[in-house]
């Protein structure tokens, strides 16, 4: 005997709903069919997936890791059926864009927005990934459109490079040092501080700026996204520094912002397959991103120039501009 179709799709029923009577209903089969199936599969496999706990099934180390394989192929099943549905629903042109978490819940959504009311029949699929997950994906040609800090310089794609501007200090309302309108690194000298993951870039180059001028910050939390670096600051855990796109987004939400007296320049890369199957949409698509990156860049100087007016205000004399 092989493993059938009906057997993967039994076993992933019962793990999916948690119990035999459930598949059952899912399968709009009888329980006894299921039960019955499932220790063929068991048998043809060589191992248990389930023990009894009383009337229950509890699936076994072995199910739980056969699933993490079969769940992957039910997911490209589904992403057949909702291709289908759009095509059907005549939005057959879908543009799939993989990105850093954190540019999923700020620089696209009002992007996906815009472009959406003037491109009804498009579907936008956007997928939030670490990097490794990313650049497989990538190499691998699953995706139509990049938005990424790396450049990964896979054959098969364009590149473009946009500077969103330099890396900012975020910190609580009220903290201490938005008593300053500039921040040097002197001034961070014992003060909580979030930190990024260890693997971070910008984490390790900040890292050795700090370690330059001997200052010890005191290292509060450590996190693997700018969100909950955001969501950490606006707590008043700590300050940190973080990408300026974040920044600007989590702006006034608890949170202000300070100019770093080092440039820290920030980089998005934007990697566009040329082999998508629809070019032009995706262009489009590409070529609103970076202006909305240009755009937030010159909003974030905007907002730092105000601060330094509002400084300069304060003790007398014009509009402060910085000279690098």
């Amino acid at each position: 005997m092989t493993i059938s179709a009906r057997h993967i799709e039994i076993f992933h029923a019962v793990m999916s709903s948690g119990s035999v009577t459930q598949a059952a209903a899912v399968l709009r089969t009888s329980q006894p069919t299921v039960s019955r199936e499932l220790k063929e599969f068991e048998r043809h496999l060589g191992f248990s997936l389930f023990a009894r706990k009383g009337r229950s099934l509890v699936p076994t180390e072995a199910a739980i890791s056969l699933h993490g394989e079969v769940r992957r192929s039910f997911i490209g099943l589904e992403e057949i059926e909702r291709t289908a549905e759009a095509i059907r629903a005549n939005a057959s042109v879908q543009i799939k864009i993989v990105c850093m978490p954190a540019y999923s819940t700020t620089l696209l959504p009002p992007l996906c927005r815009d472009f959406l009311q003037t491109n009804e029949s498009i579907r936008l699929s956007i997928f939030a990934l670490g990097n490794a997950v990313t650049t497989t994906g990538v190499s691998a040609q699953h995706y139509d459109l990049c938005i990424v800090e790396a450049d990964l310089g896979f054959t098969g794609w364009t590149s473009v490079s946009i500077n969103a501007g330099e890396q900012v200090c975020i910190l609580p309302t009220g903290h201490p040092l938005t008593r300053k309108s500039v921040l040097s690194p002197a001034d961070f000298e014992g003060v909580s501080f979030i930190y990024f993951s260890a693997d971070d870039t910008y984490r390790r180059n900040l890292d050795n700026v700090f370690r330059e001028h001997g200052v010890t910050r005191h290292l509060t939390m450590e996190v693997s996204t700018a969100a909950a670096v955001c969501s950490l600051v606006s707590q008043g855990i700590g300050v940190s520094i973080i990408n300026p796109i974040s920044a600007m987004h989590c702006l006034g939400q608890g949170v202000e912002m300070r100019r770093l007296s080092f440039a820290v320049p920030y980089m998005v890369r934007l990697h566009r397959n040329q082999r998508a199957v629809s070019p032009q949409p995706l262009n489009a698509f590409a070529e609103n991103c970076i202006e909305a990156i240009k755009d937030g860049k010159r909003q974030l100087e905007d907002n730092l120039e105000r601060v330094a007016a509002r400084f300069a205000s304060k003790h007398g004399g014009g509009p402060l501009h910085l000279i690098r």
